[in-house]
């Protein structure tokens, strides 16, 4: 496993000793919002609603998937990548469907308010240059929705939405994840017209965000590090808060005694309730787990487990306010095999739960994404080798 380098692309690539290249278009902006697909579905599985898991086992396609966000016990999505960029999955209660879409890029987030309101982003290259990437889905059909890049290329990680007029979408301004030039923060604003480019404190040492998640128009949090380099070393945790007015930078926890850390992901449940989650370096090289909790006073580091010698938190999730998931991935060596983590915090402490690994002749299983529908109803999202997606499912008793 890499050393912890903040955001998922740059590390994952190299992620357990493996480097896996998909070919990726290099299309430019769009200048007006563009209808990209209005074609129905391609099926990819069918099951009874109560038989979700069945689906998700019978759903893996060529690529791999970063997100997933979920309205409904009805309604989920979950977006990528594949051979030729582009890949949006959609499951409708007894199937997940794969959408047509113009080879645009790639995604790494989603977030779906309703039915008719849904955002995917991410960027137009992997390892040259990169413009970001912005598609948004009306209940009929994707269109891409242009989103200003900055001076130097730039790309999106996530996306979070509390309206169809506020919607808060982060990442980074630079070069591609295939470079080893510094990169800044980015967060842009949707205000139902336009996406703006908004002001971010300087960080001497440049950085990134790789999360955001929204309450309402006056309370979002992103999420990320600073000070990202190629060689995954002295990066430090970073948080900013939007308080209806301005982003704030926010003192952010990292783990007693690392060389390195970042945040992943985040998720807000109330103003005094919050988790962010990701991973340090320690002194030795081993990577840690790494959970912050946000109480509406400060954000503190919460212990949090690390099986089998090296893991990594990915993505996080609430079904309610003391029913927190977490996934990512585990190494027994550092260098593989890796396998699939799910961690779930009761309101006590967290623990870590059995989480599938297909059969299969596969190096690599991860868990990049997790949305929550309800407590016996949660969906996470990742890749087997980064040659295939996987999907798994929770039920209330067990992840399948």
């Amino acid at each position: 496993m890499s050393k912890a380098t903040g955001w998922v692309t740059a590390r994952t690539l190299a992620g357990c000793g493996v480097v896996a290249c998909l070919a990726l278009p290099g299309a430019a902006p769009g200048t007006a919002a563009t209808p990209v697909n209005a074609a129905r579905p391609t099926t990819l599985a069918a099951a009874a609603p109560a038989r979700a898991a069945a689906a998700a086992a019978q759903a893996a396609v060529p690529g791999r998937l970063y997100s997933v966000a979920a309205v409904s016990a009805n309604d989920a999505w979950a977006v990528g990548l594949d051979p030729q960029g582009t890949l949006i999955m959609h499951w409708n209660g007894a199937q997940w469907s794969r959408y047509p879409l113009s080879r645009a890029g790639y995604f790494i987030g989603v977030a779906a308010r309703s039915a008719s309101d849904a955002w995917a982003v991410g960027g137009t290259n992997w390892f040259t240059g990169s413009q970001t990437l912005a598609m948004h889905w009306n209940g009929r059909s994707w269109t891409r929705v242009p989103a200003p890049t900055p001076g130097g290329g730039g790309l999106f990680t996530a996306v979070a939405a509390t309206s169809s007029r506020n919607a808060w979408a982060v990442g980074l301004a630079g070069p591609g994840p295939g470079t080893p030039s510094p990169v800044l923060p980015l967060i842009e604003h949707w205000n139902g017209r336009h996406w703006s480019v908004q002001p971010v404190a300087a960080l001497p040492d440049g950085g990134s965000f790789s999360g955001v998640a929204a309450l309402s128009p006056s309370n979002a949090w992103a999420v990320g590090e600073t000070g990202l380099n190629s060689e995954g070393t002295g990066q430090r945790t970073l948080i900013e808060h939007w308080d209806g007015t301005s982003w704030t930078r926010v003192a952010s926890p990292d783990q007693p005694g690392a060389s390195a850390g970042y945040l992943r992901q985040v998720t807000v449940i109330a103003a005094g309730n919050a988790w962010a989650v990701g991973a340090a370096t320690m002194p030795d090289g081993r990577i840690r787990t790494l959970t912050a909790f946000w109480d509406g006073r400060r954000w503190r580091q919460v212990p949090s487990p690390t099986p089998g010698g090296d893991a990594e938190l990915l993505g996080v999730t609430a079904s309610w306010r003391h029913n927190i998931w977490a996934v990512g991935m585990t190494s027994p060596s550092g260098c593989g095999p890796c396998r699939t983590l799910i961690m779930h915090w009761n309101g006590v402490r967290w623990k870590v739960l059995p989480s599938p690994n297909p059969p299969g002749n596969y190096y690599l299983y991860t868990l990049f994404g997790i949305a929550a529908v309800a407590r016996d109803d949660i969906w996470a999202a990742g890749t087997t080798g980064y040659a295939s997606t996987l999907i798994v499912h929770w039920n209330g008793s067990a992840w399948s």
